[in-house]
């Protein structure tokens, strides 16, 4: 009887064991599935992740071609107004044509005189800047602005002026020249970096207050442009 019962206990042991080793089976393939199923989430994660990126390169090499397009439609621009400038100043300085010639009466020599076109005079003042003759460049574009107020150029002379002051060390020349452009020209395409050279021209001249304003007013208006990103910074070495 004894012996009866303790083959009735290893068998309802084993079968135990049997279940409980299925049962583990069981869980053991759940898990393989599931480690299967996140593997191939992974995969498919890292394939998404490789495509963004070659998207990202391909929209910043577009970008790219986009801002040397703008850079080429710019300078075309000028180039373009710069000869619209020489156009009108030869049809301003053209002498005027009297309405009835004496046939026997012979046409008055008029005295041959080299016209300066507003394109010869911006060059020669930027080619003064470029070379570090600041005072001449300042004094090249002040007498363009006096001579051609209303031309495409004045604008950017008046940055120029102030760039050649405040690198000849004549800053609040720069300031006053800056300030002009916010003023005189205030949907300007160059009112950003106008407000930012403002704001950097006026700090040695103790007005940090009023520069943090003009700075704070670049990132604010222009949030995506280059200047911002300077009055970011610029901003931040203040506020120390």
């Amino acid at each position: 009887m004894k012996n009866i019962f303790t083959l009735i206990l290893i068998g309802g042991a084993g079968s135990l064991l049997s279940g409980c080793f299925l049962a583990s089976q069981q869980d053991m393939s759940a898990l393989q599935g599931q480690l299967r199923e996140l593997n191939t989430t992974i995969t498919q994660m890292q394939a998404n992740q490789a495509e963004l990126a070659s998207k990202m390169d391909e929209l910043n090499q577009n970008l790219a071609v986009s801002n040397e397009n703008l850079a080429q439609s710019g300078s075309q621009f000028s180039s373009l107004s710069a000869k619209l400038d020489d156009i009108a100043a030869l049809v301003k300085n053209r002498p005027a044509s009297s309405a009835a010639v004496d046939e026997e009466t012979e046409p008055v020599q008029q005295p041959a005189t080299a016209a300066v076109l507003p394109s010869d005079l911006f060059a020669e003042a930027k080619n003064h800047l470029d070379k570090g003759a600041y005072e001449a460049a300042a004094t090249g574009f002040k007498l363009y602005i006096a001579k051609y107020p209303q031309s495409e150029n004045t604008e950017q002379a008046y940055m120029y002026m102030g760039d050649a002051y405040i690198a000849a060390g004549q800053t609040k020349k720069g300031a006053v020249a800056y300030a002009t452009i916010l003023q005189k020209f205030p949907t300007s395409k160059l009112t950003p970096a106008a407000r930012l050279k403002y704001a950097l021209s006026i700090v040695p001249l103790g007005k940090t207050e009023e520069a943090k304003r003009y700075l704070s007013s670049v990132v604010a208006d222009f949030p995506k442009s280059a200047e911002a990103t300077q009055a970011k910074a610029e901003l931040a070495k203040l506020s120390k």
